[in-house]
């Protein structure tokens, strides 16, 4: 038993910590393009 839950802690460690990477991922490709459309925005205008 103890084995078992040793496995689905880990289990649950590693889903955890790749959700934050796709979610830390997206935001900072957010940010990038928000700060591309700024960028392009400043030198039309």
């Amino acid at each position: 038993m103890k084995t078992s839950v040793v496995k689905d802690v880990l289990l649950v460690a590693t889903f955890a910590g790749f959700a934050y990477l796709v979610v830390r991922n997206y935001k900072h490709r957010k940010q990038r393009e928000k700060e591309a459309l700024e960028f392009l925005h400043f030198q039309l205008f």
